[in-house]
């Protein structure tokens, strides 16, 4: 059966919102950005 429903969740999206605003991690995550991380890798991954 196909799904009429163009937009999907992913498995990961669904466990991110099951996780509390108040949990330590996600604190870290909104104090943090860590996007240099992924520019000074950017050539290292084809």
């Amino acid at each position: 059966m196909l799904r009429t429903n163009p937009r999907q969740i992913s498995f990961y999206s669904v466990l991110y919102h099951n996780i509390p605003e108040n949990h330590i991690l996600k604190l870290i995550n909104s104090a943090i950005s860590l996007n240099f991380v992924n520019n000074a890798l950017k050539d290292s991954f084809v």
